[in-house]
């Protein structure tokens, strides 16, 4: 590749071809360039034309001007230029846009219309005093078309024929440039020479010096080299070192790498002082044995890299940049990976060297001080790194004072340094090693907080997990619980969205609820962002919820909870939400009751079960709830309340009591059918079975009350079956189930009950008897007599006469044991009319023996002897009937009187008129036999 040849301003070259032309032609020629007035008149001056129309004008111009003619040429300068012009200007549209034209076909030719007008001048006119400025602008154009070869021709063309030009040190610099990246460096040596021999020197001096040196260099004449080098450097006089920026930082670079380069070639490093030999050349001197250094470290040289900063630190005992030397040798040591040597180096260099040294007396105001500084800060923190790596490995008790060391060394002159250095934070780690966690802990709160503000937040966490070390420690002391969860909460609104600050702040929430410090425990959580983990999210809030709870407000603990309710899939949560929401709702309900707002108590109560059924306390408030409904008379909220809480509980051990408190609800507020329900439920499932007991008798008595005899009847077959005892009771029941059965007209059922009264009773003994039971035995036996005797009254004595006579003889005995059984009871009322009934049973049996069907076929004599044996065999059991009403009516001498007895007398009037103005047996048997 070719240096492009800089462009000739414009104007410049205008100038040159004014000094070209005559007057007389410029005149001419200007009237190309601009439209006049026709008019016989002075010129005077209208329009100025385009330049489409001005290069038009000129090359119509060339067409018709010979060469003789003294406007041709400028004519061709003008034109050239115009072109150029326009070239310029598609390069700066093409810089500007970024858009490339150099393919492009107007582009070429213009350029090679350029060319063309260039060639045609310099052939033309051969001899032209600026043909230097043509041949100059011709290379130009020529590299632009990448024809290189032409180029550099018409750049020596140049050089040949004008030695005087101000284009000859740049052609000369661009034909070196051309040999030395061809490689000839002796051809390069040469044009470069000639560029630095040109009188009164040029912009292209310095760079033909550093080249020349390359060239030189590449030649193996390294003296030589040294020389050009030096030459430059000292013709660019470099400033400080450390203040370059920019191209000065970027060509010091090159141009001591250079030098350095040859100096490693030199016989000695020592003959650098020939060149560098005034005070003002000290840096210089320095530079240059640094860079060769630093070249032997790039070659991992590390002896040579060494002993070349020994040649300078023995050699200029008195420069300013010993320290700098003996800082380049710590480097050396360093990537040489001599560890114990750099430590040992560090050590002396530190003692003679640091910023307290009595060595910068006076020279702290010197650059080297200021690199010093720096550095030795940098290399203290290289060493306490390095001596703290080695004691995580070993443990051995040296590294860990050797760093400890180096960190107070650094602290005591860098303190100021120290954060952006991370020094509090490396420094705090190595005293956590040693559990020297109150020091450490004062270094990471450096390294982490500017007041409120958390500058670090690997430091800032370790503050948190340090505090928390040392309040497990020291649990007294709540300074250190204060400050962790300070730490906690400063740097969870910060980091919420990083995971471990997520658990950070849930660890502080758990940690300010297990030590009652609530108000803080509701901040830590509201502080965890709703994008943290669900797990510490839910954590939270359910730790929050807990805390509005201590602190006695409910309502918002209550919000908590059901939320997280809701949003929750996984069993075990969701009963302890459960369990928290219910527990909220309770002592909502508490709350209320202490207000003497006995209505919404209940109600908050009973909302536990409506909103957290599964809760353990569930039960037991809504318990509550039927409690204080029934304490203050709000019946129809204590059924409603024990009926949900019999749907929702039924095998909880409060069941039974929610269920008794039931059936007395219901009589409260009239329901009695609906009480006995109750009753009757409590009888098959309470556990008490004297309670069962008396529930099904409340039941049954309820049903009866209600007049609904088929449950009545229910109530007490299952008493009766169930309960043999009490006696009492037990016979009570049966009496019951007797009675409602007659009154369904169940003759069957009521009778199968009395039954099983006269059969208890016969069981029974006396002890367990008394006048109640005494009676209902009575009247039972009293009723089975009275059917017996039914059924003995409507048994006809008709044929067969026989089989219907046995039958009716057979219901006659039995009725009487029945009636004799039901006054064994002694009960005054059931013995008259059982003594009453006997007689009439005499009397009925009697008078059906008269009344008899008689046999057929039977002759007149024959009749009347079977009537007088009937009347015989019938005599017997009148006399009987007298007997026992005779029986009733003397219990008249007691006083005691009856229908019975009345109805017994009546019957003793018919059966012995003498004395009871009885009709005679005649007119009985008449009346029978007709």
């Amino acid at each position: 590749m070719h240096s492009p040849i800089y462009p000739i301003p414009l104007l410049f070259l205008l100038l040159l071809m004014g000094c070209s032309t005559t007057e007389q032609q410029e005149a001419t020629l200007r009237d190309i360039d601009i439209q006049s007035s026709d008019e016989d008149v002075a010129p005077v001056f209208i329009k100025a034309k385009n330049e489409s129309e001005i290069k038009k004008a000129y090359s119509d111009y060339l067409k018709s001007a010979s060469v003789d003619e003294k406007g041709r040429r400028a004519a061709i300068s003008r034109l050239a230029e115009l072109e150029m012009a326009e070239l310029n200007k598609l390069d700066d549209e093409s810089t500007n846009t970024d858009v490339s034209i150099d393919q492009s076909e107007g582009y070429k030719k213009s350029i090679l219309r350029t060319i063309d007008l260039l060639s045609a001048a310099i052939n033309e006119y051969p001899n032209a005093k600026d043909n230097d400025r043509i041949l100059y602008q011709l290379s130009q154009n020529y590299e632009k078309l990448n024809l290189q070869d032409q180029s550099l021709n018409t750049l020596t063309q140049l050089t040949t024929q004008f030695p005087q030009s101000v284009y000859y040190a740049e052609a000369h610099f661009r034909l070196a440039e051309n040999a030395f990246v061809l490689g000839d460096y002796l051809t390069a040596e040469s044009s470069y020479s000639e560029v630095i021999f040109t009188a009164g020197g040029n912009e292209f001096y310095e760079r033909s010096l550093l080249k020349r040196g390359w060239s030189r260099y590449k030649q193996g004449l390294f003296t030589e080299a040294v020389e050009d080098y030096v030459a430059a450097i000292k013709h660019r006089k470099f400033g400080n070192y450390q203040t370059l920026t920019g191209n000065d930082l970027g060509d010091f670079d090159e141009y001591f790498r250079a030098l350095a380069l040859a100096a490693i070639n030199l016989e000695s490093t020592d003959l650098l002082k020939n060149y560098f030999n005034t005070p003002t050349d000290s840096d210089y001197l320095y530079h240059t044995h640094q860079v060769i250094s630093s070249i032997y470290l790039a070659q991992q040289r590390y002896a040579d890299a060494s002993i070349i900063l020994n040649n300078f630190i023995a050699g200029n005992s008195d420069s300013e940049r010993i320290p700098e030397a003996y800082l380049q040798q710590l480097q050396v040591l360093k990537k040489a990976g001599l560890n114990d040597e750099f430590a040992a180096a560090m050590e002396a260099f530190y003692i003679r060297f640091n910023t307290n040294s009595p060595y910068w007396e006076g020279k702290k105001y010197s650059s080297a001080y200021d690199v010093i500084k720096k550095s030795m800060r940098d290399n203290i923190l290289l060493v306490a790194d390095a001596q703290q790596q080695e004691y995580r490995k070993t443990r051995k008790t040296g590294n860990f004072v050797a760093a400890n060391q180096w960190y107070q060394r650094y602290l005591n002159q860098y303190s100021s340094y120290a954060r952006q250095d991370k020094v509090y934070t490396a420094y705090a780690e190595l005293l956590v090693t040693q559990n020297m966690n109150e020091q450490a802990l004062s270094y990471f709160e450096k390294a982490a907080y500017d007041g409120d503000i958390v500058l670090d937040k690997e430091a800032a966490y370790a503050t948190i997990e340090l505090t928390d070390k040392l309040h497990k420690s020291y649990p007294e002391n709540s300074a250190w619980l204060d400050r962790h969860l300070t730490y906690s909460l400063r740097s969870a609104q910060l980091y919420q969205d990083e995971k471990r600050y997520q658990q950070a702040s849930l660890y502080a929430v758990e940690l300010a609820y297990k030590n009652k410090r609530y108000a803080e425990a509701i901040t830590f959580s509201e502080s965890i962002a709703r994008s943290a983990a669900e797990n510490i999210r839910k954590e939270a809030d359910y730790i929050r919820g807990l805390s509005f709870l201590k602190i006695k407000n409910p309502e918002k603990a209550e919000k908590v909870f059901s939320y997280l309710l809701s949003t929750e899939n996984n069993n075990t949560d969701k009963i302890r939400f459960s369990n928290g929401l219910a527990l909220a709702i309770y002592e909502q309900g508490q709350a209320d009751l202490q207000l003497d707002k006995i209505d919404s108590a209940i109600a908050n109560y009973a909302r536990v079960v409506k909103q957290a059924n599964t809760a353990t306390i569930a039960p037991d408030s809504l318990f509550a709830a039927i409690n204080l409904a029934i304490a203050h008379e709000r019946w129809n909220l204590a059924v409603a309340n024990i009926e949900l809480f019999q749907q929702q509980f039924p095998n909880h051990r409060l069941y039974q009591d929610a269920t008794r408190e039931l059936s007395n609800a219901y009589i409260k507020l009239g329901q009695e059918d609906r009480a006995a329900v109750v009753f009757e439920k409590i009888s098959t499932q309470d556990n008490d079975q004297n309670i069962k007991m008396a529930a099904l008798w409340k039941a049954a008595a309820l049903y009866e009350s209600k007049n609904k005899p088929s449950d009545a009847i229910r109530a007490y077959t299952s008493y009766a079956n169930n309960y043999p005892t009490p006696y009492a009771q037990y016979l009570e029941s049966m009496d019951k189930l007797s009675s409602l059965y007659l009154q369904k007209n169940d003759l069957g059922k009521a009778e199968f009950w009395q039954r099983q009264i006269i059969n208890a009773d016969q069981k029974t003994v006396q002890s367990y008897k008394n006048d109640r039971t005494n009676y209902i035995a009575a009247t039972a036996a009293l009723a089975l007599a009275k059917h017996k005797k039914d059924k003995f009254e409507k048994k006809n004595l008709v044929e067969p006469l026989a089989k219907n006579l046995r039958e009716k003889k057979k219901f006659m005995q039995e009725s009487i044991s029945l009636f004799g059984q039901a006054s064994s009871y002694n009960i005054a009322e059931v013995t008259i009319e059982a003594t009453y009934s006997i007689g009439k049973i005499y009397q009925e049996f009697s008078k059906s023996l008269l009344n008899s069907e008689r046999p057929k076929n039977l002759s007149d004599d024959e009749l009347e002897q079977y009537n007088i044996l009937i009347e015989d065999q019938a005599f017997p059991f009148e006399e009987k009937a007298i007997e026992f009403y005779e029986i009733n009516m003397a219990r008249t001498a007691d006083g005691t009187h009856s229908s019975w007895i009345k109805k017994s007398h009546i019957e003793l009037q018919t059966l012995f008129p003498s004395r009871y103005q009885r009709q005679g047996k005649f007119h009985v048997f008449s009346s029978t036999a007709n």
